[in-house]
């Protein structure tokens, strides 16, 4: 079996209270990212502000990769442990270990502790990068070595490793909550669902269909790698609404310069009912400020008003570029791409200033009641269960998060 060793950031820093439950959801969460590349023989424990993961030696590669998506964790490491009980046995392991990787090679050697030693963490690098030294590398180098090795001594067992693996960071899935998220398929709203489940909550979606079944794939495809490669610990569901009657309601009722921002409002106050249903807490969309005209500051307090929950924009302050980036990253930018825009209520002048007074009379010569039957049909479709064969994963990789 190989070892794992992984670090989380701001789990640390909770309460006594909260922290050991927040663990229990990281360990919950690997477990269950393991499993669903089929590595079940697994052993996944917490000790002193580490967690450490131990899996088959041919499951290691896979098991980097699928670590490396975890929410909660900063880095990981595969490591070789060794009880230890002094300084020597450290030095003795160390060159046993990295006598061969620092041949000929400029390194250095970092060092930490946990425990009471009679050695610090600047004997150890002292010490071991001296044997190094003397063993046949080239020589020792601060600003850029070819080879960084480190040790992290725990008490009475050392573990030694050379290579840091970057995580997401964030909190664990399930920290926070549930939200529902508003999605569309394009960059902007899955982006937006990322970030919330970087900070630990339950996303499930809803989208509100405008341009048919071809919309409806693509959003799938979408959604699904959010929820294969990113969703750990519980199963994400889509909720799909035919909102093309809506459409067609407000194009003939109500005045043209406010469509799209009375075709939000009916968004929200479906979106809000589904959430209610589901136990959500709050929204979320993909809305960046001033980006188009349904996005100025006005139109989105006129958008909100009548919903009582809470709407979470997490890229409010972002602009386009800065979104797509995420996108790749994430690995959504490709089948976001290829979904065609489907803006059923394009006006030539839509407003930016919209008038709160005016959008409630308009809104009052709509059928809101064919909302809660919209809502009662949903289409329901669980993301992990569906298959589609086409979607690839092209986001961030342990191969390109290694530092």
């Amino acid at each position: 079996m190989k070892l794992i060793l992984i670090r989380y950031g701001e789990i640390a820093l909770k309460s006594h209270r909260t922290r050991p439950r927040m663990e229990r959801l990281l360990v919950n969460n690997i477990v269950d990212a393991l499993k669903s590349i089929g590595i079940d023989k697994c052993k996944v424990w917490v000790t002193d502000a580490r967690v450490f993961v131990k899996v088959p030696d041919e499951s290691l590669d896979d098991s980097i990769e699928v670590l490396s998506r975890i929410f909660g964790i900063v880095s990981l490491s595969p490591v070789i442990e060794r009880k230890i009980k002094n300084l020597d046995d450290i030095i003795k392991y160390g060159l046993e270990i990295f006598k061969d990787k620092v041949k000929d090679k400029v390194f250095m050697v970092r060092a930490r502790r946990a425990g009471e030693h009679d050695f610090t963490s600047k004997d150890i690098e002292k010490a071991l990068g001296k044997a190094l030294l003397e063993s046949g590398a080239k020589g020792v180098n601060l600003e850029n070595p070819e080879v960084v090795v480190y040790v992290e001594v725990r008490y009475n067992r050392a573990y030694f490793y050379d290579e840091v693996i970057k995580g997401p960071g964030g909190l664990p899935i399930g920290s926070e909550g549930v939200v529902l998220s508003l999605i569309s398929g394009g960059f902007d709203s899955a982006v937006a669902s990322w970030y919330m489940l970087k900070r630990g909550a339950i996303v499930h979606y809803v989208f509100f269909n405008l341009g048919g079944k071809e919309h409806e794939v693509g959003v799938i495809r979408v959604a699904k790698i959010l929820a294969d490669y990113w969703s750990y610990g519980y199963k994400p569901i889509l909720y799909v609404i035919d909102f093309r009657p809506v459409v067609a309601d407000i194009m003939s009722n109500v005045s043209e310069e406010i469509w799209n921002v009375m075709l939000r409002r009916l968004m929200f106050r479906a979106a809000e009912k589904i959430a209610l249903k589901i136990g959500a807490e709050a929204l979320v969309t993909g809305e960046s400020l001033g980006q188009v005209s349904s996005q100025t500051l006005r139109n989105i307090a006129v958008a909100e008003e009548p919903v009582k929950m809470p709407i979470f924009r997490p890229l409010i302050g972002m602009d386009k570029d800065e979104i797509v980036k995420m996108a790749r990253i994430i690995g959504t930018y490709e089948e976001s791409a290829k979904l065609q825009e489907y803006c059923a209520v394009v006006s030539t002048k839509p407003t930016t200033k919209a008038d709160p007074e005016i959008v409630r009379r308009e809104e009052k010569k709509l059928n809101l009641n064919i909302l809660e039957a919209l809502v009662e049909n949903a289409k329901v479709i669980n993301l992990k269960e569906i298959t589609i064969p086409e979607v690839k994963f092209t986001g961030r990789t342990c191969r390109i998060c290694r530092v």
